[in-house]
């Protein structure tokens, strides 16, 4: 869908020729249309998701903590692909990009190297992450957005159900679940956020107390937006 904003800050005409139809402006998206006289800031809007992963290795530290929309690599110097974030610049939008921040969430997933070998991220080590971790999401300089524990930022794409786990001695069993699987489940954002290519934002998971997982799990940051890109 495509939303033309008539823009304020671009009032001299181009030299050009006037049987042009439009003149491509000095900023991406922005058009001269030559029979209204006017320059136009034509913009594409879009719902998507902005997402980052990080890992978080066990034990964890009292006092660890990790921040999201800020590094293209792992720790360990593995470089994140689509499964793991589509930040196209570290800490803000490309230029010429503005998002609306509707909703926001926390999700915890096995890695590849632990689905390749079967060692699924477990529902204690879900369970023990969303109640020990604190979750904070700021912008420009550091405003804080929203900062609660996980438990108060359900993943609408999570997983939900019962759990059955046997071992050499003894069998469990339980219910673990990161939010029912529905974008109904999680409450929108009063107030939203607007984000520009200029603001900065990160998201920020603390660890007050240290603990103990099972395995190596990620841990994604998801903010759900109105994206507005320029037309090219």
């Amino acid at each position: 869908m495509a939303l033309p904003n008539f823009a304020s800050n671009f009032t001299q005409a181009p030299t050009v020729d006037p049987d042009a139809p439009m003149i491509q402006g000095p900023q991406p998206g922005m058009v001269y249309l030559t029979k209204l006289g006017q320059w136009v800031d034509m913009k594409s809007w879009t719902q998507e998701p902005i997402y980052d992963t990080e890992l978080i290795t066990t034990p964890v530290t009292a006092g660890d903590e990790y921040i999201f929309f800020r590094d293209p690599a792992f720790p360990t110097g593995v470089r994140k692909d689509l499964r793991h974030t589509n930040m196209v610049s570290q800490q803000q939008l490309p230029s010429g990009w503005n998002a609306i921040i509707y909703m926001m969430d926390i999700k915890v997933l096995s890695t590849e190297t632990a689905v390749a070998s079967g060692l699924f991220t477990t529902p204690e080590d879900a369970l023990r992450l969303y109640y020990q971790a604190v979750v904070r999401f700021e912008t420009g300089n550091q405003k804080v957005e929203k900062e609660a524990p996980a438990i108060f930022w359900p993943g609408p794409y999570g997983l939900t159900g019962n759990i059955e786990r046997t071992g050499p001695a003894v069998s469990t069993f339980g219910t673990v679940n990161s939010g029912v699987p529905s974008l109904g489940a999680v409450t929108p954002l009063e107030l939203t956020i607007e984000l520009s290519n200029e603001l900065t934002f990160e998201g920020r998971v603390r660890f007050p107390g240290g603990l103990q997982l099972d395995n190596d799990t990620f841990m994604q940051f998801t903010l759900h937006t109105y994206m507005s890109k320029p037309l090219r």
